[in-house]
């Protein structure tokens, strides 16, 4: 009681001191998350010349116009980031340029007969592909009435809004530079030329595989030269990093299958028992379906014991890769493997029984009239309400057993005969059936299965085990050597070095698209972060479909490889072979004595090819594939003339022109101008962006959010 007086007493002076620990909280937090050792400093996720994209905005995108899409959450943000420099680029273009989308056009645009591609995409039926304007209408009334919209929706909608602006301010970007591309005429004649001039020659070709190579050898230099030459090739516009990467794969013990098996035991005494197979199989992980399949359908590793089986039999467990089955054996007969059969259909509601009691009655009366001599496609095409039979009389031709619902496959290919007249009801209503042919392959039985499964996947206390195992080489490891050394004792482990990955990646070689992927390469980045470091942290990657850890992995930074030409490692063993090959044909073309093809020819063990109506804007050449400076020479060669040998793409040539016809002056130029602008046109949309992204400052703080 003292004390709490002592307080009350005191009530200023305690509230100062709650006060000020209360803003040491905050800044200690404000350190962690943004002060020296922290990650992030703002709330900016980027710059795009000058323009600021908020995270928060960024999120919000994300949350409400990403939130249904079918992809990959690092996916999607490459598409919100994407789309947000593209919309800072494009509306920083319309805006010097005078462009913009008013109001009225938004409106035309969202709910016209101009509609935005976006529109279309994102409000098309999948089955019709046509966009469902009866529902836009509907909120286009909400919208301009004024009335409150969920949510969610108005979010969606904002963010949609955006996409059609940025959408239509590309377009008439795009639209103002096609109307200024312009081809001159003597482009146009020089075009012609090139596509229509002809050169007939005869060659042999010397492949680079049968060119000795003995003595020449390949030097850094020569190699460094390549690659100066081909400078657009091997240069990186980003940093980029390597990891060496240690896995282990957890996987089910023998302790761990044979638990498995023991609870598939007991399931199979129950399945055998139940009489609800359907039921049973859905509610544990298994599947049951009424179609009848043939023999070599079963599973490959039981199939002669499952097709043996009596029905209501059961046989397993049995394993097939990862999984363990049980299967029972729901009914064994010979099947038809096609049925031709007719219908006339009326139209029912399974929840309004009336509906189908009238339906049913009105297909009873039109059986009546068949079975006395009426012609059934007749009444199809007057009586039917399948939109089909009109055209068709109700005749569906041959068909399998999956192309139909249940009940009215069921009465095709079990129940029915052929030549019979049968009523079944399904979702669409009421058919009158008229079985034509009953076709059968054979008279082999089909079967129709039901199956219980588990996956072979290891116990808690096996992904526990190997974790620790895992966690223990991380704590015992200091460099690279040390955990190369720890792994030389663990069988199917080793160190593995990834490809080059940018700060932005979130794919890392075999690893895949995950967020333990991700968390590395968010790693390999941080700015202390030195070559030879290993990760502290054990890195979880999950089963996608049993959810439980299926590999752990250890992170070590490799190399860091700045922006600019590629080291020559990286490259080495892809050039190494066309520096080498290039230098045997130089080796080659040099010493090679040459008076005639067909002395080459003999001399080389090889025959003289022809090569006919070839243009200098020819791509490929049968026998000798992609060569232009074989063509060249072709084209500037005197005919009848031997050329010196010419190091290609693929070998040694030596040509011999046959004939050279020149193209004559075309006869139709706003044609040809008119060509050629479509192809530069089409090039427009591509070009036009990548332009902008190459001269633009853009800051990319994606990193440090995720």
């Amino acid at each position: 009681m003292a004390l709490i007086g002592k307080i009350r007493k005191n009530f200023w002076f305690v509230l100062l001191l709650l006060g000020m620990a209360l803003a040491a909280f905050i800044m200690m937090d404000m350190s962690g998350s943004g002060g020296p050792a922290g990650a992030v400093t703002s709330m900016t996720l980027g710059n795009i010349d000058g323009e600021k994209i908020n995270y928060q905005e960024f999120q919000q995108t994300e949350q409400a116009y990403y939130r249904n899409a079918q992809l990959d959450a690092f996916q999607k943000r490459k598409n919100i980031w994407d789309f947000y420099v593209e919309k800072a680029l494009i509306g920083n273009e319309a805006e010097d340029l005078g462009l913009n989308v008013s109001y009225d056009e938004l409106m035309d645009l969202q709910f016209g007969v101009n509609q935005s591609p976006v529109i279309k995409s994102n409000w098309s039926d999948p089955q019709t592909g046509q966009v469902d304007q009866a529902t836009l209408q509907q909120f286009r009334t909400t919208i301009e009435s004024g009335e409150a919209l969920n949510p969610e929706f108005r979010a969606y909608w904002a963010e949609q809004e955006k996409q059609i602006v940025k959408e239509a301010l590309q377009a008439k970007l795009y639209s103002l530079i096609n109307k200024s591309v312009y081809t001159p005429s003597w482009m146009a004649e020089e075009t012609f030329k090139m596509e229509n001039s002809k050169v007939d020659f005869n060659f042999v070709k010397i492949p680079f595989d049968e060119i000795d190579g003995t003595g020449i050898e390949v030097s850094d230099a020569d190699l460094k030269a390549y690659m100066n030459e081909k400078k657009d090739q091997f240069t990186t516009k980003e940093e980029t990093r390597t990891a060496q990467l240690a896995v282990f794969n957890v996987e089910a013990t023998d302790a761990d299958i044979q638990k498995i098996e023991e609870r598939m035991v007991a399931m199979k005494a129950e399945f055998l028992q139940t009489e609800n197979d359907s039921i049973f199989a859905v509610t544990n992980r298994g599947s049951y379906t009424h179609i009848y399949g043939t023999k070599d359908m079963l599973p490959e590793v039981a199939r002669e014991e499952i097709a043996a089986l009596n029905v209501g039999e059961v046989y397993g467990p049995f394993q097939e890769e990862d999984i363990l089955f049980v299967v029972k054996m729901i009914d064994k007969r010979p099947v038809a493997d096609t049925v031709e059969a007719k219908h006339i259909l009326r139209s029912a509601d399974r929840t309004n029984p009336q509906s189908v009691v009238t339906a049913q009655a009105y297909i009873d009366s039109l059986r009546n009239v068949i079975t006395g001599g009426g012609d059934f496609e007749a009444l199809a095409r007057e009586h039917s309400q399948d939109p089909s039979a009109a055209t068709n009389g109700g005749d569906l031709g041959k068909f399998v057993q999956s192309t139909m619902v249940r009940e009215f496959g069921d009465v095709c290919f079990i129940t029915g005969k052929e030549g019979g007249l049968y009523s079944v009801t399904t979702e669409f209503g009421v058919h009158l059936i008229k079985i034509e042919d009953q076709i059968f392959n054979n008279d082999e039985d089909k079967y129709r299965v039901s199956t219980i499964v588990q996956s072979v996947i290891p116990s808690q206390e096996t992904q526990d085990s190997v974790y620790e195992i895992v966690s223990d080489i991380v704590i015992s490891s200091r460099t690279i050597e040390d955990l190369q050394n720890a792994l030389t004792n663990i069988e199917g482990v080793s160190l593995q070095e990834s490809p080059p990955v940018m700060k932005n990646d979130f794919t890392l070689g075999d690893l895949g698209s995950n967020q333990g992927s991700r968390d590395i390469i968010m790693w390999m980045f941080e700015s202390d972060t030195d070559s030879g470091e290993i990760s502290p942290e054990v890195y979880r990657f999950s089963d996608q479909i049993n959810y439980y850890d299926n590999k752990y992995v250890i992170a070590a930074l490799d190399r860091i490889i700045p922006k600019g030409m590629k080291p020559l490692s990286d490259v080495r063993a892809q050039i190494e072979p066309i520096v080498l090959n290039r230098k045997k044909g130089e080796k080659f073309a040099s010493e090679l004595n040459v008076t005639s093809l067909e002395a080459v020819a003999s001399q080389m063990n090889t025959e003289v090819q022809n090569a006919v109506d070839i243009s200098l804007a020819s791509d490929f050449v049968p026998g000798m594939g992609s060569e232009p400076k074989v063509i060249g020479m072709a084209f500037s060669s005197a005919v009848q003339s031997v050329s010196k040998p010419i190091v290609g793409n693929s070998g040694v040539y030596v040509i011999s022109p046959l004939s050279v016809n020149e193209a004559s002056a075309p006869n139709n130029i706003p044609f040809l101008k008119k060509n050629i602008s479509t192809a530069t046109k089409s090039q427009v949309a591509f070009k036009v962006l990548e332009n902008l992204k190459e001269n633009a400052k853009i800051k990319d703080n994606r990193s440090t959010f995720f």
